[in-house]
């Protein structure tokens, strides 16, 4: 990994994101005593940031989600991080209520729907947002006490639309010398915004522009929320050629920066014995005789378009029967957010779907949808990965999409086929994938009967220059850029100060 920290040279980061780095959670031991168990999330967001927070000492704020979270703090929820105490984990607490309306109401119930411009999911209440606003006024206060601890001069970097508020918020107590803020996910037009009651999404843009820069995956999105300032903030002033906002005597960069993963590591976890073995084993099951291998893994969530990926198998081996006994799809779905009876409705769709399928097309020898219903480590997932012939990423709308680029990292031996929905961040830097759009079922079809069909030569022209992209564009290059222009702007405005 490149060392990162000469862009933080006398500069304390502070991270805020709703998942922590780290989390401690009471199990039961051996003997039947209760003992402590440190577990770091899954998540490429927390491989890439936490070497770069133990090479600059840094302080990560988060939510303290873990069952022994609060037991291993001290009575601020702060603790040196576990294994190297190379730096600072403040743990904010949450209640239920807390929870339910900040977390699974406002952010995944109210904006996660409306981001994806998924409507029909779009749920709001005033509680909810009464919720989202005290949490994050919580958050603020938190972040803020780390800023006046700082022992170096504080840069702080908000991660993703939990936080909308916040960094006005901060502001309000104490300014940093940088805010800045990645935003996830896709930001919508006015037009989907403008669902939200009159004043919150006007409230919501306000708290975005405390930053001094906004960051997004792509143009579109970055171009969507300069759309929705000019709509709801008639006071700012726009610059959409230099992407820069003038408001209340400050000016805001919006960057865009397509957001990656750690390429080297899904290589070595494809290549370890182990998932060597796995991909043997994969392929002789469910490869042989000139069968293909497809794979699809997804959290539950009704954006990434299982429902409608069901339904383009069942009319591909409907429609072609040649595809019988010739296409065997393993399905890693994860449980998501099961609080949320929207996603309930989805898992118990998605299950009755593979049943329904296999029931209708099954053979004594084959079995066409091969369902993994439960958490899958990213270990595992590499070899899963590595023996598949193909990739069937079928978002409605999704902010970038690393399981296609993690797919391109672990297919060390080139034979596979990204398909890839239009609607993804990933469809925007990727040039190979087949795309398809997953509202056009027929389009769709051919999509997969084409990766199928697809020859070996072609196969591996199309992935080698995927893989060549993909090595030129790591985490780490995102984390490089972002960091850099940070750098650049406090330079600049130093020098704009110096000359006033």
């Amino acid at each position: 990994m490149p060392d990162l920290s000469r862009y933080l040279v006398d500069r304390t980061l502070i991270m805020l994101s709703n998942r922590e780095p780290y989390e401690h959670r009471f199990v039961e031991g051996t003997g039947g005593e209760r003992a402590v168990e440190v577990r770091q999330p899954p998540g490429g967001l927390v491989s890439a940031l936490d070497p770069t927070m133990q090479a600059t000492h840094g302080v990560w704020v988060a939510w303290g989600s873990g069952s022994a979270d609060k037991s291993t703090a001290d009575a601020q929820g702060r603790l040196r991080v576990p294994q190297t105490n190379a730096y600072t984990l403040r743990r904010v607490f949450l209640d239920t209520t807390e929870v339910d309306g900040f977390y699974l109401g406002f952010a995944n119930s109210s904006l996660w729907p409306l981001c994806h411009l998924l409507v029909q999911h779009f749920s709001y209440r005033d509680e909810f947002w009464e919720r989202y606003q005290s949490v994050n006024a919580k958050f603020a206060r938190a972040v803020a006490d780390e800023i006046q601890l700082a022992d170096k001069t504080p840069i702080v970097w908000i991660q993703d639309y939990h936080f909308g508020l916040a960094a006005a918020m901060i502001r309000e107590i104490v300014e940093p010398q940088l805010l800045h803020q990645f935003w996830h996910i896709p930001f919508p037009p006015a037009d989907i915004l403008r669902l939200l009651p009159v004043d919150v999404d006007e409230a919501l843009l306000r708290g975005l522009l405390g930053n001094d820069l906004i960051e997004f995956h792509t143009e579109r999105y970055a171009l969507n929320f300069l759309g929705c300032v000019a709509e709801f903030i008639p006071e700012a002033e726009i610059d959409a050629e230099t992407f820069t906002i003038r408001f209340e005597g400050r000016d805001i960069e919006i960057g865009v920066y397509p957001i990656s993963i750690d390429v080297d590591r899904y290589e070595r976890m494809a290549s370890t014995p182990v998932n060597t073995a796995l991909a043997e084993r994969l392929r002789s099951r469910y490869a042989k005789n000139d069968c293909r291998l497809g794979v699809g893994v997804d959290r539950v969530d009704y954006t990434k378009g299982i429902p409608e990926r069901l339904r383009a198998l069942r009319l591909l081996w409907e429609q072609h029967p040649e595809m019988r006994e010739r296409f065997t799809f393993l399905l890693v779905a994860t449980p998501s957010r099961s609080e949320i009876s929207a996603y309930r409705s989805l898992e118990e769709e998605m299950v009755r779907g593979v049943l329904e399928i296999n029931a209708r097309f099954r053979t004594r020898t084959w079995t066409p949808i091969v369902l993994v219903h439960e958490n899958v480590s990213a270990e595992l997932l590499a070899g899963v990965y590595r023996a598949a012939d193909l990739c069937l990423v079928s978002s409605l709308q999704d902010g970038m999409n690393l399981v296609a680029k993690e797919f391109l990292a672990c297919q060390i031996e080139e034979r596979g086929v990204l398909v890839l929905s239009r609607f993804t961040g990933a469809a925007e830097e990727i040039d190979g994938a087949v795309l398809i759009n997953p509202f056009n079922i027929d389009g769709f079809v051919e999509g997969i009967r084409r990766a199928v069909n697809m020859g070996d030569g072609e196969r591996r022209v199309r992935m080698h220059r995927m893989r060549t992209q993909l090595r030129s564009r790591t985490i780490f290059d995102w984390l490089a850029a972002i960091l850099s222009r940070t750098e650049a702007i406090i330079a600049e405005r130093s020098q704009e100060t110096g000359a006033a």
